[in-house]
């Protein structure tokens, strides 16, 4: 295995002129060892628009966060390239009982975590518990677990109570179990917490790279894992910049320029200006994002399924599509994307407004009279002029919304608490788990309300509940998907939220940047380790 240093002295300078107009636009730029850092051969500069909210892997279900954790944690599988097959990761090869309820994973050997420690079936297992106990995160995908056997310091068993879909997703996807050093979390608890609070600002994983500095809303420095147990032979990045770049005009200067290689969460609009670009690539493939608008089904107005569908009614999707996402996008048909497995169509509300109003006077609010608050955070670009529109077409019914920017962490934080968290809110989802039940449990489950996942709608219909929780233990899949298709009709007819479009995945980056493949299980993160540049 060959290695290189860390970090060295050999940083490629911005040029005067990029530095120069660096500092106009007020893009801070990375610094290190007293010298500026530039997208580089040896160093890959990323840009993000939307803030990461915790370094710690097991407490967050945001979508920002796992392009860090995806630098430093691992997890016992992964995908194969753009597909949903799993591969070995930390685990060299599992197995499945017949009646799927067994899995035994066999823990790969000679792996270390960056403070030393050795990975066994013993740390995978601590950190499973870990997950379990907090009740964040994957947490929800770990409950059929009944039993864990470690026989040997390389075979961990995981008994389940019954078949559960997605089950190996909770150990592959975006938001999985990443497996920290069980020395540190023992070594950094407080009052029973693992390690929660420390945490949030240091990582101890087994992966590429190793978090070198931290500073959040504004960079993270990522350097190579020495001892790391692929080695490092043929072309990586030395290091991994990431700068939270909150001015999109900024990070457009950054990627034109070429002192960043990638830039993510930029407007739309911004994003096909760079199609084209010399020295720029935008990709164009399937995704499995879909964009909602989210509406508050427990208290206020919208607690009233009649005033939730006049709205639904009331909301020109066409011209947010054809409008600001200049016509790259399709209309969503419920709540699951059609690109998805699983998905099953579902009539759609059109645009009407005398339908609207007549909704909204069976519902007492003949002329609309009431107030909505509209709260989105700060990098997620899209959602300002969702927002704007949503404020317009309301004011035709006589309903006024009031639109709110918060930082990703206040966002959060008010939503996820019942008791403050009387907004509608815009919200992009890709799946953690390869199944429709991610979606459909994640944000419409009465069990995924407040801090137990993402329904900070607080919509609840038993009914619902009960197809998911059915759903997801039906091991004829046949069986499960007409599950998950009613309980999609029932979503779209108590419609709580705005299914608005889905799309294909758009990022620009650098035309020299190598290795990049999308997997819709990983949106918004990147393989660091297989990534490199062709630049001299």
């Amino acid at each position: 295995m060959t290695t290189k240093p860390g970090l060295h002295q050999d940083f490629t300078m911005l040029s005067r002129r990029s530095l120069l107009a660096a500092g106009a636009a007020g893009i801070a730029l990375p610094f290190l060892g007293g010298r500026v850092l530039a997208a580089s051969k040896e160093t890959l500069v990323v840009t993000s628009g939307a803030d990461a909210v915790t370094l710690d892997p097991g407490v967050s279900f945001d979508g920002q966060s796992p392009l860090l954790w995806r630098g430093v944690y691992e997890s016992l599988l992964d995908y194969k390239g753009d597909t949903l097959e799993f591969i070995p990761s930390l685990a060299e090869s599992f197995t499945v009982s017949n009646d799927k309820k067994t899995y035994t994973f066999k823990i790969r050997k000679g792996v270390k975590f960056t403070d030393g420690e050795v990975l066994d079936s013993e740390a995978v297992k601590f950190n499973i518990e870990r997950q379990i106990k907090v009740k964040l995160g994957i947490a929800f995908a770990l409950a059929p677990i009944t039993a864990m056997e470690t026989p040997d310091k390389d075979t961990l068993i995981l008994k389940l109570s019954q078949f559960s879909d997605g089950f190996l997703s909770a150990f592959a996807a975006l938001i999985t179990v990443g497996i920290i050093s069980p020395k540190a979390i023992r070594d950094n608890e407080k009052n029973n917490d693992g390690a929660q609070e420390w945490l949030r600002s240091n990582m101890v994983g087994t992966g590429p790279y190793i978090m070198k500095s931290y500073t959040q809303s504004q960079q993270a420095v990522m350097v190579r894992n020495p001892d790391y147990w692929r080695g490092w032979d043929g072309d990586h990045f030395e290091r991994i910049i990431v700068k939270y770049v909150h001015e999109a005009s900024s990070a457009q200067l950054l990627l034109e320029q070429g002192e960043s290689d990638v830039a993510l969460f930029l407007p739309d609009d911004v994003v096909e200006s760079l199609d084209g670009k010399p020295g720029l690539t935008v990709t164009n493939v399937p995704s499995s994002e879909i964009y909602y608008l989210m509406m508050n089904c427990k208290k206020g107005p919208t607690a009233d399924v009649r005033v939730r569908r006049a709205i639904a009614q009331g909301f020109n999707y066409e011209a947010f599509i054809q409008g600001t996402l200049r016509g790259k996008a399709e209309r969503a048909h419920g709540p699951v994307p059609s690109t998805f497995v699983g998905h099953a169509d579902a009539p759609i509300y059109e645009y009407d407004v005398e339908k609207a109003k007549k909704l909204l006077a069976d519902a007492g609010y003949p002329n609309g009279g009431f107030k909505l608050k509209y709260t989105y955070e700060s990098g997620y670009f899209w959602k300002r002029p969702l927002g704007e529109l949503f404020q317009s077409n309301m004011k035709d019914l006589g309903i006024e919304v009031e639109i709110q920017e918060l930082s990703p962490a206040a966002w959060a934080g008010l939503l996820s608490n019942p008791e403050t968290a009387d907004h509608s809110f815009g919200v992009v989802w890709w799946p953690t788990l390869a199944t429709p039940y991610d979606y459909l449990w994640s944000l419409f489950h009465t069990g995924a309300q407040g801090s137990a996942g993402y329904n900070w709608g607080y919509y609840s219909n038993p009914e619902v509940d009960k197809l998911l929780d059915q759903g997801s233990v039906e091991p004829d899949e046949a069986k499960r998907f007409a599950l998950y298709g009613r309980a999609q009709q029932l979503i779209v007819e108590d419609s709580p939220a705005l299914f608005v479009y889905e799309k294909n995945y758009r990022l620009p980056m650098s035309d020299q940047l190598k290795g990049f493949v999308y997997n819709g299980m990983r949106s918004a993160t990147f393989d660091f380790y297989n990534l490199s540049s062709s630049k001299a």
